[in-house]
């Protein structure tokens, strides 16, 4: 009988000091690591500010190849979600940003199998004073409050959590060197859906000079222009420059003019304005100066119309697209390119320039001096 008391007292001496012991832990826990990157500040606050670019950076993915995910709620910032599911090492979970301070700090709610609850990371960058840097700091918090067996998972915090930690910020920062490293800040940037249009095209190329390139587009808009008298049709919207390679040396374009049906009549045969199928960017060495061997209604490789010399027919790209609206020299259109692409990325935005992905642009307006007033499309998926 002593022995069975003295067994039990010492279970609850045991128990006791497991208590007190328990009660001494951290009821909180912190920890966090810093890395360094030469992107723009918007670009980091924006790919942190999506959860569309998860996939990229998330230690989760990297354990499961074949993660479940879905979004929710909203695309970026506050109330945007993502939540997964996927194999015995990675089990179920959530993010949702919860809060957002504009280049500042992106915070982010947890919910997965890690012990504790308010559980959250807290993004943080600080741009260096010359500007060129900025530290990114990734932190991961959560309460124990009373919960003892938490409070003692929670000297493992050093363990998975701190592990995830890093591997996040080590992806994040691999991710963001993957984007165009320029700076869109101060170009206002927006998705529309755009609704597809028919147009007479001219394929074209030419030197990548601004007097060579204005040359080119003439040409192409005249000869447009003559085939839209000749088959009945009229100008329904604003040339348009329509990119196929910006490559060293030429720049290779189509030039479109938007017309108002997608239906002529020549000679008594009515013809009909296509959809274009899918193809690839046109190589800048094509010979774009000789003209395949159709007549009037046939359709080529790419399923476009042909009408007359170098001018064929199509409706134009139909769906999500990025837009930006400039004013100045059309020598910072390929920038005005680049940011858009950027923008994408950080964004989660995919584009591919194929036939129906190509960017193009738009005059809008000339002031009296002379000065041109540009809109740049991008076509991208949701």
């Amino acid at each position: 009988m002593t022995r069975v008391l003295e067994l039990l007292v010492s279970l609850l001496i045991v128990a006791v000091l497991v208590v007190v012991v328990g009660a001494l832990l951290p009821d909180h826990g912190h920890i966090q690591r810093t890395t360094e990157v030469s992107s723009p500040v918007r670009q980091i606050f924006d790919a942190a500010n999506t959860l569309r670019r998860f996939p990229d950076w998330s230690p989760e993915r990297r354990l499961d190849p074949q993660l479940h995910m879905e979004y929710s709620g909203e695309r970026n910032g506050p109330g945007a979600k993502v939540s997964w599911s996927g194999n015995e090492a990675v089990g179920k979970g959530s993010l949702t940003i919860a809060s957002s301070d504009e280049d500042s700090q992106v915070k982010m709610d947890v919910v997965n199998d890690w012990a504790g609850v308010n559980k959250y990371y807290t993004v943080t960058l600080d741009p260096a004073e010359n500007g060129k840097t900025t530290k990114i700091t990734w932190a991961y918090d959560v309460d124990y409050g009373w919960d003892l067996k938490a409070r003692y998972a929670g000297l493992y915090i050093h363990g998975k959590p701190d592990t995830n930690v890093q591997t996040a910020l080590g992806n994040f920062a691999n991710m963001l060197a993957s984007f165009p490293n320029v700076d869109y800040k101060d170009q206002d940037i927006q998705p529309v859906d755009v609704t597809g249009v028919p147009e007479l095209f001219v394929s074209t190329k030419a030197p990548r000079t601004l007097d060579e390139v204005d040359e080119a587009t003439a040409n192409a808009v005249a000869e447009i222009e003559a085939v839209m008298q000749k088959i009945g049709l009229n100008q329904a919207g604003p040339v348009r420059t329509i990119t196929s390679n910006w490559g060293d040396e030429n720049y290779v374009f189509d030039v479109a003019i938007p017309v108002d049906s997608t239906e002529f009549t020549v000679d008594g045969t009515t013809y009909t304005i296509p959809v274009p199928v899918v193809s690839e960017i046109i190589d800048e060495d094509i010979d774009t100066s000789v003209a395949p061997e159709l007549k009037l209604g046939d359709k080529d490789e790419d399923g476009f119309l042909f009408v007359e010399g170098k001018v064929k027919a199509k409706v134009s790209y139909s769906g999500l697209a990025l837009v930006t609206e400039y004013s100045g020299s059309p020598a910072a259109l390929p920038l005005l390119r680049l940011q858009e692409k950027a923008f994408a990325e950080t964004h989660g935005y995919l584009y591919s320039e194929m036939n129906g992905g190509r960017f193009w642009d738009e005059i809008t307006a000339t002031s009296e001096d002379g000065e041109k007033t540009f809109k740049v499309y991008l076509p991208v998926e949701p």
